[in-house]
């Protein structure tokens, strides 16, 4: 293929000094890319296709994800080749691995390196997985690497089904009280008034305001669909953009309780990831960029962005977090301690836990606050209205 038809990716990439290098370079596949950078001595950090768009690739649960890192890591961990243990997988995990795992055999067989070859996959996986199991691929050995990745990987699933099953009865009761307020204001009550009317009998005060709203409600239900529908779509595009996405965040964090909860699930990923790093040999700058990505945050990356920036500079990583107000105070007394006593890797793993443990805390007292909340207020609407219905009720008397 000439060069003019190749085509262009646009990258950033560390040295193994730490310094971030950006550019662009010509190649046939992404893959193709990320080989050339490499054997330029560079850690790519992201690469891109500069003209036109790499088609989308779909990406697995956070479930499926850790099951099949888990599956590999055993494989591994027993002396299997990384060509015999994906080999191995088919039987083994869930059928969201399966539109990855030929791509991945065949780029390995081709002697492409397991790191290149997630990276490539029709299937995508997170960068920070991919950038262990380059980290171990480089040194640290690459079946601790992707052991570390499944149990990093099996946590943050683990934090999700927490979340998931904390709120599962207030939006259960968020769906009996709509579903009960629906059948005596849309079907009950209207019934009363049309038997109140055939006796030429009027409705009661409360009865006719619950009426009143239900046809507004009624009449506005189309145009407000639509208003929602279209605010949505603009919210989408406006957080589709890095600035929007960034801005979004940080007002999350302003939130109280809610900001709370996403600063610490945020700095425990960030911390686990980072200390998962570290104990893989990465390099601190480097390190930094990949486990930024592991926040979910934007916001937050930008501040620890602009905290590595410090760390670059020979600031230490608490002082240049506290600074930029990049992680929870708890975390960045954890990080000095660990800078201070040369156990880095062990107490971001320690702050991990801490501040994992206080997200899951935080969102059972939101929870707490929430059901009684959502208990009084249906329970207060659905009282209007079952009183409004017994007034109609009651005021059915002969002529």
């Amino acid at each position: 293929m000439s060069t003019g038809t190749t085509p262009q990716f646009a990258y950033r990439a560390a040295h193994r000094s730490g310094m971030l290098e950006s550019g662009t370079v010509r190649a046939e596949s992404a893959e193709a890319a990320r080989e050339l950078l490499f054997s330029r001595g560079l850690f790519p950090l992201e690469v891109r296709l500069e003209r036109g768009r790499e088609a989308a690739r779909p990406r697995m649960s956070t479930g499926d994800l850790a099951q099949g890192l888990r599956v590999l890591a055993t494989l591994l961990d027993s002396g299997l080749p990384v060509a015999r243990a994906l080999a191995a997988m088919d039987d083994l995990v869930p059928p969201a691995w399966t539109p990855a795992l030929a791509p991945l055999r065949e780029s390995v067989r081709q002697g492409n390196s397991l790191g290149a070859a997630l990276a490539a996959a029709p299937v995508g996986f997170p960068p920070l997985v991919i950038g262990l199991v380059q980290a171990g691929e480089a040194g640290s050995g690459l079946g601790p690497a992707v052991t570390r990745a499944a149990e990093l990987t099996e946590s943050a699933a683990a934090t999700r089904r927490a979340v998931r099953a904390a709120l599962a009865y207030p939006l259960v009761l968020a769906a009996a009280g709509t579903a009960s307020l629906v059948l005596l204001v849309g079907f009950v009550l209207p019934r009363f008034a049309a038997v109140l009317e055939d006796l030429g009998q009027a409705l009661p005060p409360t009865a006719r305001t619950v009426l009143g709203i239900a046809d507004v409600a009624r009449a506005a239900f189309v145009p407000g669909l639509f208003t929602l529908v279209v605010a949505g779509l603009l919210w989408r595009l406006w957080t589709g953009t890095e600035e929007g996405r960034a801005k979004w965040h940080a007002f999350l964090l302003a939130v109280p309780l809610v900001g709370g909860i996403r600063r610490a699930s945020a700095t425990a990923r960030f911390c686990a990831a980072l200390g998962a790093l570290l104990e893989s040999g990465v390099p601190i700058a480097p390190a930094l960029n990949h486990a930024t990505r592991a926040t979910g945050d934007a916001a937050l990356t930008g501040r620890i962005l602009a905290a590595r920036e410090g760390v670059v500079a020979g600031r230490s990583i608490a002082a240049s977090l506290e600074a930029e107000d990049a992680a929870t105070p708890t975390s960045v007394r954890m990080i000095r301690t660990g800078e201070e006593t040369g156990r880095l890797a062990a107490m971001l793993s320690h702050a991990s836990r801490i501040e994992a443990d206080r997200a899951e805390q935080l969102v059972r007292a939101l929870v707490r606050v929430l059901e009684p909340g959502m208990i009084i207020v249906f329970g207060g609407i659905v009282a209007f209205v079952a009183a409004a219905l017994l007034q109609a009720v009651y005021s059915v008397r002969p002529m």
